[in-house]
């Protein structure tokens, strides 16, 4: 017993002076090339992984040789809120630090546990993503199952596991794994990306009733990774054209989140409110992804592009009179109209409209324009529109009756009648010319002698 806990002793010891020769290697500054400088980067926790420029480079407290210039320096580690500053990396020394705030909360159950045998060590573990947001830590934090605790603790059910080298990217292996209920999922990974999964029981998983996102210790880590939750709701399922909907949405535990309507995007986030104004019966979608899992989460909003309207006439009968160029008589009539769920109306030969409803006032006129009698109808037609599609016509017609009349021309006034002659005077018949012819004898003899005594 006490050479066995002298070995144990000695082997403790040689290790501990190894980890403390590579950190003391690791916090000495390497003399690079002029082009590169030297930073280093101070992370809290111990484990976090450091991403320069997208790319993984190393886990724990660091120096790194960069290119001289800005660069992008992301610190993750699972169960801690991520960090990344933007540096511009100069020549001599610099130094980042990124200590993490944890993520409030407790993980429950029920669970699984995988246990990743085969790879090297400081490979790279993604769950149900390939990006920086999906990473859950390095393989050597679990991979054993003997002395020390090295777990990942993940929700029952089917995801994507993805494990890659580190700094490359390259694909050690990948594939759909079933996380049974307190159950223990070995991976064992061998050459060409294959592997072997078996399943061994694992008592502990129905003790446990929760536990932190993210604890590591000596030689030890535990990482339990939350199931992801999401959930959509409109406050209307079913309206008509150009009415609002809102949406409402949450998720917990999703690194990504994105709200679609008919698969086309609208947001980009956790949690949020939107006001829509679907054109057509349309399917909201909340995918949210997250380490613990992928969830969709729907709604459906139906859309009624019906149009519905009316026209009447006050009256069904008018007249009109025109004689020449003058209008004498003019009936008119009151159209009244509807429309419903519309957004664009059109009242032919009048013009467009406003409005849902309302009453214009016509003067009606024939389409005839030659002289003679009038009997014919004039026709209105309401045509509405909305931009879901829907539209309705009525028509309405109104009788015209009456005449068109040449112009009247005033007649010439007749010349006034010729006065007729004076009749002469007529004698009676009985009396006798003679008296006069004496009387004008008299005279003319009276006239002679006189003037011969002028003479004289």
């Amino acid at each position: 017993m006490n050479i066995a806990r002298g070995r144990l002793a000695i082997i403790a010891t040689f290790l501990i002076a190894n980890m403390s020769f590579a950190f003391a290697q690791e916090k000495t500054p390497r003399d690079d090339s002029a082009e590169k400088a030297e930073v280093y980067v101070d992370v809290s926790p111990e484990e976090a992984y450091i991403w320069v420029d997208g790319k993984p480079a190393t886990h724990r407290s660091s120096f790194l040789h960069l290119p001289t210039g800005e660069h992008s320096i992301t610190v993750y580690n699972y169960g801690f809120v991520s960090k990344t500053q933007t540096v511009n990396v100069t020549k001599g020394y610099q130094e980042v630090t990124a200590h993490l705030k944890p993520v409030p909360g407790k993980v429950t159950g029920p669970w699984g546990k995988i246990q990743i045998e085969g790879v090297p060590g400081n490979s790279l573990v993604f769950m149900n993503g390939t990006t920086p947001e999906f990473f859950v830590g390095h393989a050597d934090e679990m991979n054993n199952n003997f002395w020390t605790t090295q777990a990942l603790i993940v929700p029952a059910g089917t995801h994507q596991l993805y494990v890659v080298r580190r700094k490359t990217n390259e694909p050690i292996w990948s594939g759909k794994v079933e996380v049974k209920e307190n159950k223990r999922l070995v991976l064992y990974v061998k050459n060409q990306g294959k592997g072997d999964i078996v399943y061994k029981n694992w008592a502990d998983g129905k003790k446990i009733k929760e536990l932190k996102r993210f604890r590591a210790g000596t030689a030890s880590a535990i990482i339990a990774v939350a199931p992801v939750t999401a959930k959509l709701a409109v406050d209307r399922p079913d309206v008509k054209c150009n009415e609002s909907v809102k949406l409402s949405w949450t998720s917990t535990d999703a690194t990504l989140a994105t709200v679609t309507a008919n698969n086309e995007k609208l947001a980009d986030s956790a949690r949020g409110d939107l006001e829509v104004q679907p054109k057509q019966t349309t399917k909201y979608e909340l995918h949210a992804a997250g380490p613990g899992g992928s969830v969709i989460h729907d709604a459906t909003v139906s859309v009624d592009p019906n149009v519905q309207a009316s026209l009447t006439a006050s009256t069904q009968d008018v007249r009109y009179v025109k004689v020449g160029d003058k209008v004498q008589e003019q009936g008119s009539a009151d159209l009244k109209w509807t429309a419903e769920n519309a957004d664009s109306v059109m009242i032919e030969p009048i013009g467009p409209v406003t409005g849902n409803s309302g009453t214009n006032t016509v003067q009606v006129s024939p389409a005839q324009t030659s002289v003679g009698p009038l009997n014919e109808t004039q026709t209105y037609r309401l045509t509405a529109t909305n931009v879901c599609g829907g539209s309705d016509t009525k028509t309405v017609a109104v009788h015209v009756s009456g005449s068109i009349e040449p112009e009247q021309v005033a007649q010439a006034e007749p010349p006034p009648p010729e006065p007729e002659p004076t009749p002469e005077p007529k004698l009676p018949v009985t009396a006798s010319p003679m008296p006069l012819l004496a009387l004008f004898g008299f005279v003319s003899l009276g006239s002679g002698l006189l003037l011969k005594l002028v003479k004289r």
